[in-house]
């Protein structure tokens, strides 16, 4: 089974069931699924623990084995991420689950009054104009007059949205100084709007059995590339106190199922996204015999003896 949405129609998303499922079958009778399903979702993101677009948005159930799959292109607003088409399937001990054009934190700060993302937008454009092209490096002298400048600024933000929706207080506890030059220049480009905070053209997760793999292509953090390797399970890379990256994040779970999350996002310790979410199981189904489907009988013939 396949479905393609848009935006528009992802209320009707499908309806998970865990567990062993019971299903109608043609003919009256029933069949019965035991086991651990096989199932996919897209794209999971909660803010200061809640849910902002939850698994269900794009998501399958292999609830009696076969291969069913959904489609959705775009994702609901929100303040943290876009994406572009994003695809996932399931069937017994399969799982796939797929997501273009991953962009998180380019809207971060859009929601913000002016008078405190102005002020902001001023000194990083003095970071910008300062890095020297070739080397990346910042002027020591004035590195240290804007680094206290856009620290206050940071705290004045964190103030702000501290207990809001968009809770970005610890970006005042942020240690300006553990950061690179480019880092800097970076994390001052997705405050402005101008890049993104996190960035990929492709992120795959697929698993079988209790194997899975993940592809990610052209990834990059505060608009430099990221060096992670995928192949490695539960690879992670780190911007501390601002950015963890855990890529081709691997889970046996109790029920005796497997998951691979392709890619595994948590910013400042408030905002946390799942892409791309493949988790691989088996069922079994025993179908009761329908009485309706009985055979026909065959007529026996015979010769009876004539009397009289």
């Amino acid at each position: 089974m396949k479905k393609t949405r848009t935006l528009a129609s992802a209320a009707g998303a499908v309806v998970l069931v865990t567990g062993a499922a019971s299903f109608a079958v043609l003919g009256g009778g029933t069949a019965t699924a035991a086991g651990e399903p096989s199932s996919a979702y897209g794209i999971a993101l909660s803010i200061a623990d809640n849910a902002v677009i939850g698994e269900d948005t794009i998501a399958v159930e292999s609830t009696d084995g076969t291969l069913v799959k959904d489609s959705l292109i775009g994702l609901p607003d929100n303040p943290v991420a876009s994406g572009g088409v994003i695809n996932v399937s399931a069937e017994n001990g399969k799982a796939s689950s797929s997501v273009t054009d991953l962009g998180v934190g380019d809207g971060l700060l859009a929601q913000l009054p002016a008078e405190l993302t102005g002020p902001l937008g001023d000194a990083c454009d003095q970071i910008a104009g300062a890095l020297d092209p070739v080397t990346g490096q910042i002027n020591d002298a004035l590195l240290g007059t804007l680094l206290p400048q856009i620290g206050d600024l940071l705290d004045d933000i964190s103030d702000a949205t501290d207990g809001t929706p968009l809770d970005l207080s610890l970006l005042g506890a942020l240690d300006l100084s553990e950061l690179t030059d480019l880092q800097l220049g970076g994390l001052c480009d997705v405050l402005a709007g101008d890049d993104q905070l996190v960035g990929a053209d492709a992120v795959i997760a697929e698993c079988t059995g209790d194997t899975g793999t993940t592809t990610i292509t052209d990834l990059s953090a505060l608009g430099l590339p990221v060096d992670i390797d995928v192949d490695e399970p539960n690879a992670k890379v780190e911007i501390p106190g601002l950015l963890t990256i855990t890529a081709n994040e691997q889970i046996s779970n109790a029920d005796g199922t497997f998951t691979v999350n392709a890619l595994h996002v948590n910013l400042l310790g408030q905002v946390d996204l799942v892409v791309a979410s493949a988790t691989c199981g088996e069922v079994t189904s025993d179908e009761e015999t329908d009485p309706s489907d009985a055979p026909t009988p065959t007529p026996v013939e015979s010769h009876v003896p004539v009397t009289g």
